[in-house]
């Protein structure tokens, strides 16, 4: 009797949320939250939450950062202009436009919405190649002398999907492997992929 009587709260408890979830802005992949657009320090407190609670989260890079940030006005702008290109590059306009790129890389931020190129073969034609631009995009975690720490989401990676990852803008420094040419077999490195750093207006 006591654990129907458990049942019947922890059901009453996911109806409430579920009314809950239904009264937010949605995306495909997820909730956006209500209220303001988070801070920089306050998106960057997202992703490392859902990094430690939902690592294995079946989301892509764009909705990611997205959620992070629950930007209405940043949402309305991708889905409205993302019919024919993908997220990562209706994301990156909206950041062009809005002209807050960091001009140095010394300039970047956490909270910084990093745009990256030739991550993966876009067009399916067997390599990646200059064609294969606004490919991914994450949230500067911690910048520090050439290093950036920034997290991301992959809905094509195994378990988990969701990274802490790092490259360093010296070359000496940490230089992590994030992609592999389909047609070489070269292993390509966050540095050479690195496009924009942009913050968030």
């Amino acid at each position: 009797m006591k654990k129907l009587m458990v049942h019947r709260i922890f059901i009453f408890i996911l109806a409430i949320l579920g009314l809950r979830v239904v009264s937010c802005t949605t995306t495909s992949y997820g909730v956006i939250a209500e209220g303001e657009t988070a801070t920089p320090e306050e998106a960057v407190y997202n992703a490392e939450e859902y990094l430690n609670t939902r690592p294995n989260w079946d989301i892509d890079c764009s909705h990611f950062v997205l959620d992070c940030y629950h930007s209405q006005k940043m949402n309305d702008y991708c889905r409205t202009n993302s019919l024919h290109r993908n997220l990562t590059y209706t994301l990156n306009a909206y950041l062009r436009d809005q002209k807050t790129r960091r001009l140095k890389f010394s300039d970047i931020k956490p909270g910084d919405i990093l745009i990256f190129n030739k991550t993966y073969d876009m067009y399916h034609n067997g390599h990646i190649d200059d064609r294969d631009f606004y490919t991914h995009t994450g949230i500067v975690e911690y910048f520090k002398k050439g290093l950036v720490v920034y997290i991301d989401a992959s809905s094509d990676r195994k378990p988990p999907r969701i990274h802490r990852r790092r490259f360093s803008f010296t070359d000496d420094g940490i230089n992590e492997t994030v992609a592999r040419d389909p047609a070489t077999g070269r292993k390509i490195h966050a540095r050479e992929t690195f496009y924009a750093a942009y913050a968030v207006p």
